[in-house]
């Protein structure tokens, strides 16, 4: 099996949304993640998936679940950079609203991102190319406010979007006339449009233990929207993902 899903989870508290470091005070954490999510981009069915989990960030580069980059500081609050994440694919038998459909290999992608934080407050927008032919692009942009933030417990609020070109929506979401074939038309043929894929919103609760060991725990709720939402091999339109996990501060 393939879990795409995965990455969505992974990314609350990604690397182009962890804080900006100096090189002199370079951070690294190590740890494993529990990770509830549907087992495709609108499937009905639920799968848990433990993780272990790296993070590090010394202002400049960076590594965070399942991304990795470079960041630019260019000045009030804003910096850019180049972004490397993976995505986890999808197979024919992950449900049998699949049946007859290819299935979808995992892949990394590569873009570049811009960040801005102004106290609690942070935004960030980035483009991914996948590697693999005929995936296509996608775009995300997302926000997020530190609701909470103590010595020990940081809550934090996030909301986000995400844009897909029409290579990226017919990978994911379109049937082509030999899969409504092979499903003995139980799909029909269907090719959306490049538009935005589905929206998100999640809360993050981080605990500090010591000053060396952390728990978080993430929650959130996501809905495909227009021609992702319509698509035959969509089963249901909204779901939650969540995760917990504990990590090892250096």
């Amino acid at each position: 099996m393939r879990y795409r899903h995965i990455a969505a989870a992974l990314a609350i508290g990604a690397a182009v949304a962890a804080p900006s470091l100096s090189a002199s005070a370079a951070e690294a954490s190590l740890g494993a993640q529990v990770n509830v999510m549907p087992k495709y981009d609108g499937s009905a069915s639920y799968r848990v998936m433990p993780l272990p989990m790296f993070a590090y960030d010394n202002g400049l580069l960076f590594v965070s679940g399942l991304s990795a980059g470079v960041r630019y500081p260019i000045g009030a609050g804003v910096s850019m950079g180049l972004i490397a994440q993976f995505d986890f694919g999808r197979d024919a038998d992950d449900s049998p609203r699949l049946a007859g459909t290819d299935d979808i290999s995992n892949t990394a992608r590569l873009g570049a991102f811009v960040d801005w934080r102004h106290g609690k407050w942070k935004a960030s927008l980035n483009a991914l190319q996948a590697t693999h032919s005929g995936y296509g692009l996608k775009v995300r942009l997302s926000g997020g406010y530190t609701a909470l933030a103590t010595p020990k417990n940081t809550v934090h609020l996030a909301v986000g979007a995400t844009f897909g070109n029409e290579d990226y929506m017919n990978t994911y979401f379109g049937v082509s006339e030999q899969e409504s074939v092979a499903s003995q038309s139980r799909l029909p043929a269907y090719s959306p449009s490049a538009g935005i894929k589905g929206v998100d919103a999640s809360v993050t609760w981080t605990h500090q233990l010591n000053p060396h060991w952390s728990t978080a725990a993430v929650l959130g709720v996501s809905s495909l929207v227009g021609d992702a939402a319509d698509s035959p091999v969509v089963e249901h339109k909204a779901a939650v993902f969540g995760s917990v996990g504990v990590a090892y501060h250096f």
